[in-house]
């Protein structure tokens, strides 16, 4: 057979397939928290003040590691894929393939070690083009090598190998608040929007009484309307994604290979 991108595009298809599968679920949790665990307020006349909390709040979805490990395990096996396909296109039989590997490496000497065998099965166009993508070559532009995209898919492949990605669905902020008197008008009122811990109980605004027009001698209705979110988040993985949203690394690490295997395709594969 012949040399082929189509292998490489199926596994990157079925990282997509995986990716799909992830936000559904957390956007499933997320409704979760909001239909089955509702608000809690608690009106505190004395200082004039309403407070608005979560109530209980829904648990992470043991599947969430998982799935990440799936979606990174399909680009890093991509990434190989592609090598072989490499190889095979350069005139070696596919039995080659079976210790090949895209080496990914932050550091010039790591990939010196691991270039060797490659070099020999891969064409010079191929090989440049490999070592251009490295993470230590962000070094060059005064970035960290460890920050890389590409570092991030093979650091997060090895850790799953070996234990479960640390994947924490805890923390939300408030979108929006505001008020009506009487079925008037909404009235907005300013909240802290930055991420906080999602606990049972956590505050999610404090109202200042005072400052509500009330009508003296009217029933004065007052409704609260808002809304908030909650993300997953991934943490301990030694690399530039610790503490950012799952779904947007994953994203970026996808979009990343995407382009990899794009470039390979454009320039060594014919069309």
């Amino acid at each position: 057979m012949g040399a082929s991108i189509v292998g490489v595009r199926n596994k990157f298809k079925r990282a997509e397939d995986h990716l799909a599968e992830l936000q559904g679920s957390i956007q499933r949790w997320g409704t979760a928290v909001a239909e089955r665990e509702p608000f809690t307020i608690d009106h505190q006349f004395e200082r004039k003040r309403v407070v608005i909390r979560h109530g209980k709040v829904s648990p992470n979805d043991p599947a969430w590691p998982l799935i990440v490990g799936d979606i990174i395990h399909n680009l890093r096996s991509a990434l190989d894929h592609l090598v072989c396909q490499l190889a095979v296109l350069n005139g070696n039989d596919v039995s080659c393939c079976d210790g090949t590997h895209f080496p990914i490496c932050v550091h010039k000497s790591d990939f010196r070690k691991a270039d060797k065998r490659l070099k020999k099965l891969i064409s010079p166009e191929a090989f440049a083009l490999i070592e251009d993508l490295q993470p230590y070559k962000a070094a060059d532009e005064g970035k960290r090598p460890i920050a890389a995209l590409l570092w991030a898919v093979h650091k997060l492949d090895i850790i799953d190998k070996h234990r479960t990605l640390l994947v924490v669905g805890k923390l939300f902020r408030a979108t929006d608040l505001a008020y009506t008197l009487d079925g008037g008008t909404p009235t907005s009122i300013d909240i802290d929007k930055s991420w906080r811990p999602l606990e049972d109980g956590t505050e999610i605004a404090s109202i200042d009484l005072s400052t509500v027009p009330f009508k003296a001698g009217a029933e004065n209705k007052m409704r609260m309307q808002g809304g908030t979110e909650a993300q997953v988040f991934i943490y301990e993985t030694g690399c530039g994604c610790d503490g950012q949203e799952v779904g947007k690394v994953m994203l970026a690490c996808m979009s990343r290979v995407s382009d990899i295997i794009g470039q390979f395709e454009s320039r060594c594969f014919p069309s």
